[in-house]
């Protein structure tokens, strides 16, 4: 019974890689309705600093997700062989990782 515990404890329930990925999707649909806060327009704006931070915090919490996701789908992909790579996620995370580094360069206020 105490060795069953030891072995759950290991491997994350089936359901969490799933619940993370459509997580991360919402949060990235978030994150494409908050671009107009740091385009052209919403640099321009006063309050431009709050509209960056706003934007980056979606793109952390986006990033967090997707990268759990594709963690948790690896890890379960390795006790399982018969899952197949977690594609969608990790494109997430790639995108969300060009976004950061488009975004830390100021590259939306053209």
């Amino acid at each position: 019974m105490a060795d069953d515990a030891k072995t759950d404890t290991k491997n994350p329930p089936s359901w969490l890689g799933g619940t993370l990925t459509i997580l991360s999707g919402i949060s990235f649909f978030l994150l494409c309705i908050a671009f107009p806060l740091v385009g052209p327009a919403g640099s321009r704006v006063p309050n431009a600093t709050k509209n960056k931070a706003v934007f980056f915090a979606v793109l952390i919490l986006t990033l967090l997700l997707s990268g759990f996701a594709t963690r948790i789908k690896l890890q379960q992909r390795k006790t399982l062989s018969q899952l197949p790579f977690p594609t969608a996620t990790a494109l997430l995370s790639g995108t969300c990782i060009a976004i950061l580094v488009i975004l830390l360069f100021n590259g939306f206020a053209i």
